[in-house]
């Protein structure tokens, strides 16, 4: 009894530590509770029959005395096994109270860190503000700057405007003055013409005079007063074809200083016009600029703009994360009473089952916001859901189909995985198969017979067979401790091959593992496992006397 009361113990308190599959069977998965029932009694009553058939010439008297004890032996062991089924019943009860700290600890812990988690948030929110205050600042002093260098360039360019202006008005004044200047050439020009041909005409009454004048001295030369006064008629008029011709020369002389005046007036002209052209580029360059600080003012006042929608999402949100953290801090509640206890570990009972439902559908590719998702759980208890039931359901019937559709995706891509380590597992040397169907290499023999009644102490390391490790039963400083035929079937199959403080490795198939279901969320459907058996101790079975029936 003391013994099975032992192993029950060791059961009940490393069943959260060490592999299901070490303590129940594929078969027996769908079952929540294993089965450690220990038949102790079988072994005892071979050992106290062969006692009891030793002493054959034993009186009447003694055997009757004997008979009266081994009922009584018998009436007491009923009563032990009662006991023993309560003692088994309490264990279960403390077990499951066991267990249920554990969650409430759990459950504790992931609230502590959740906080943890928003605060942290909430310190990166307000970093992140105080950055976004602090290049809001540096966009603004740069804002300032570019329009300080815009209303720069625009006094510049008033400036070169108006030298324009001005340059254009001297222009008008210059053209105006050569137009005047080219009109009065223009004017000698026609004097000068007429006075030539004033000089021609004055040269044809001249030669016409004199024509006469010889004439006249041929015909009548007594006509010498007529051909003085004539000659004195032809020399006034040399003197006036001289004072013409002075007059002449000296139009002429002004017009060539008109001329040359004219052409400095147009080289002064040219060299406005390239000035002005120049001054024209000058000003075109001067407009790229304050087009191209416009453009970058309007980039700048863009992403101000954008930096400011962002800030005040950010604000928003941290308003929010705020007022949860608010909520948070204000309904936390501190179980005392019996009701409250109960109360407070039904919810995180249900938390649990919720998280655990959260991280089930995560490793079956959906990913769920927990905000929302315990926004619906508040806005459900309050009666007040955002929702149609038709949405729901039919948002819920397509998580359904998705979950559904990359459980049978991870199930193909895991069970091909699972064959390709077999395959390579079965290449390596001193690997052999068992007759049950998983694939076994013996690392260390060890050293010391284990029959079946052996109590064999044992650690487990499982692992999936891309190394994630699930247990690891040394690690965590515990074992399992048990008669080797309690073991169910494939590990007590490994064992036998084992002595004590052997070792071996184990690769197991999923029909012979978890199945099509696997064990989520750590274990996908179809995993192969990889098992890492390690014998620590083997102690030989106690005798055990049992009354004969």
């Amino acid at each position: 009894m003391r013994s099975t009361l032992e192993s029950l113990n060791a059961i009940t308190s490393k069943v959260d530590e060490a592999p299901a599959l070490l303590l129940l069977t594929p078969s027996q998965l769908d079952a929540v509770s294993p089965s450690v029932e220990r038949d102790t009694a079988k072994p005892a009553k071979r050992s106290l029959s062969k006692k009891s058939s030793e002493p054959s010439s034993v009186p009447v008297a003694e055997l009757k005395k004997l008979q009266a004890k081994i009922n009584q032996l018998n009436t007491t062991l009923s009563q032990q096994e009662r006991e023993l089924k309560q003692l088994r019943q309490t264990a279960q009860q403390d077990a499951n109270a066991r267990d249920e700290v554990a969650r409430l600890k759990k459950n504790l812990q992931e609230n502590l860190q959740s906080t943890e988690k928003m605060q942290q948030d909430l310190a990166t929110a307000t970093a992140q503000k105080v950055e976004n205050s602090k290049n809001s600042s540096q966009l603004r002093m740069a804002l300032d700057k570019s329009q300080l260098q815009s209303s720069i360039l625009q006094q510049q360019l008033d400036a070169l405007a108006q030298s324009h202006n001005e340059n254009t008005q001297k222009n008008k004044e210059l053209l105006v003055e050569l137009n005047e200047k080219r009109k009065q050439i223009e004017e000698s020009q026609n004097a000068l013409t007429e006075l030539t041909k004033r000089v021609s005409e004055k040269d044809q009454k001249t030669a016409a005079l004199q024509k006469q004048l010889d004439d006249l001295t041929v015909d009548q030369a007594d006509k010498n007063g007529v051909r003085e006064a004539l000659k004195a008629q032809v020399a006034q008029s040399k003197k006036q074809s001289d004072v013409l011709q002075q007059q002449l020369t000296e139009l002429t002389d002004q017009n060539a200083e008109k001329e040359q005046q004219l052409v400095a007036m147009k080289k002064q002209l040219d060299t406005l016009t390239q000035s002005e052209s120049e001054k024209t580029k000058g000003s075109q360059a001067l407009q790229a600029a304050l087009d191209e600080s416009r453009k970058q003012s309007e980039d700048l006042q863009s992403q101000l703009s954008s930096l400011k929608e962002t800030m005040g999402e950010q604000q928003l949100e941290n308003g929010v994360l705020q007022q949860q953290l608010a909520a948070l801090q204000k309904t936390v509640v501190e179980p005392k009473t019996e009701r409250e206890i109960r109360d407070y570990s039904i919810g995180s009972s249900l938390a649990e089952d919720m998280l655990a439902l959260l991280r089930e559908k995560a490793a079956n590719g959906i990913e769920v916001d927990s905000r929302l998702a315990l926004a619906g759980v508040q806005d459900t208890f309050a009666g007040n859901s955002k929702l149609p039931r038709e949405k729901i359901d039919k948002a819920l019937d397509a998580a359904e189909v998705a979950v559904n559709t990359n459980e049978k995706q991870r199930k193909l891509k895991t069970e091909a995985a699972g064959l390709r380590y077999i395959e390579q597992f079965k290449k390596q040397k001193l690997v052999k198969k068992d007759p049950t169907g998983f694939f076994y290499r013996i690392d260390k023999p060890g050293k010391g017979k284990i029959d079946d009644n052996s109590i064999v102490t044992v650690a487990v390391k499982e692992s999936l067979t891309d190394g994630k490790v699930i247990k690891d039963m040394e690690a965590a400083g515990t074992s399992i401790k048990q008669p080797l035929g309690s073991y169910p079937p494939m590990f007590k199959s490994a064992l036998s091959k084992l002595q004590n403080t052997g070792s071996m490795t184990m690769v197991v198939p999923p029909s012979l593992a978890y199945g099509d279901k696997g064990l989520p969320p750590d274990i996908p459907p179809g995993s192969t496992m990889v098992y890492n058996v390690k014998i620590l101790d083997v102690v030989a079975p106690a005798d055990i006397v049992a009354p004969v029936r």
